[in-house]
């Protein structure tokens, strides 16, 4: 059997890798730990004032020099064969041990956020038709197949595929946080800092709540009612083949690239297996317009974050999008 090139390998099968680790052992360990600790302490994010895992890239130094290394921007460059590029948004993945998977999606949109209902598009290319935007998926631990490993269908890139809206609960976008949380303190005080579902605004599922009044249990059951309300995005169930996918073991630092449109799941976590992070870095062609509504005055994206402080980074090229606003 021939052998792929990672450029064939993307062009054929919508991803590319792993790639070996580029940064040096002492920067992943300390990315490590600094995302570990941004699970234990919930930190209101500088840009978006409240909690997130997204875009540390543009408060913290090494985030940012890592997913802008030169080493990594001209293998995205060689692999897509994009002139230019924007490093426009980064996000975390954690994956605790029990935790379930996380189902089949693709992004064959704009980032409108609607795997939690959203409908604000983050990005406008110039040229819809073409290939205009791809992940960089970083192991920050060694990740096995029991572990949450990522899990590719190949050429999916090349159909859209039929989905429809179900409740939050019962969308992949949906992390139960009762795997996670085994107080009432850490659910009331991450509720009330959004950060125990992931995008999700809870600041005032618990605001007129007594919790001496209710048990850890019944006080989910009031967090489930709230959910029960809301509407996510799921791919209808399709035919999957032995030898149609590919899982993606890998080694901290070691990395995949692939495009969005690459239908893709992360595989559920054994109660046994070790906590899996990840960094998530998405990278857009210079000239795409990024969070087009501001122009308009709407500061806010499919996510329920407030963008009006986000920043692009120029990465390659000198080609760029003069309605962004770029990092200083």
């Amino acid at each position: 059997m021939i052998e792929l090139t990672p450029k064939e390998s993307l062009a054929k099968n919508g991803f590319a890798g792993p790639f070996p680790r580029f940064a040096s052992e002492e920067t992943i360990t300390q990315l490590r730990d600094f995302f570990a600790t941004l699970l234990d302490d919930a930190p209101q994010h500088p840009l978006y004032g409240r909690y997130s895992v997204r875009d540390w890239h543009l408060v913290d130094e090494t985030v940012r020099s890592v997913m802008s290394a030169p080493e990594l921007v001209q293998t995205v460059q060689e692999v897509t064969g994009a002139d230019s590029l924007i490093l426009w948004r980064s996000k975390l993945f954690e994956k605790f041990p029990g935790d379930g998977p996380i189902d089949w999606h693709q992004e064959y949109g704009y980032f409108d956020g609607e795997e939690i209902g959203g409908h604000r598009p983050a990005l406008f290319p110039m040229n819809p038709a073409g290939e205009w935007d791809w992940t960089v998926w970083m192991a920050l631990t060694d990740v096995s197949e029991d572990d949450g490993v990522m899990e590719f269908v190949k050429g999916s890139q090349r159909s859209s595929y039929p989905k429809r809206m179900v409740k939050l609960v019962e969308s992949g976008a949906y992390v139960n946080p009762r795997n996670r949380i085994s107080t009432k303190e850490e659910l009331l005080t991450r509720a009330a800092n959004n950060s125990v579902l992931l995008d999700i605004d809870t600041r005032n599922v618990f605001r007129d709540v007594d919790p001496d009044k209710y048990t850890l249990d019944e006080l989910f059951d009031r967090l489930d009612a709230f959910c029960d309300d809301l509407l996510a995005v799921v791919t209808e169930p399709f035919e999957v083949k032995p030898g149609d996918t590919q899982t993606m073991p890998m080694k901290a630092g070691e990395y995949v690239i692939f495009s969005e449109r690459c239908m893709h799941r992360s595989r559920g976590s054994l109660p046994d297996a070790t906590t899996r992070l990840a960094l998530n870095a998405r990278y857009t062609l210079g000239d795409t317009w990024v969070y087009p509504q501001r122009v308009t005055g709407d500061t806010y994206d499919g996510s329920n974050l407030d963008i009006s402080g986000h920043r692009c980074v120029p990465v390659a090229g000198t080609r760029f999008n003069p309605n962004n606003v770029y990092l200083g």
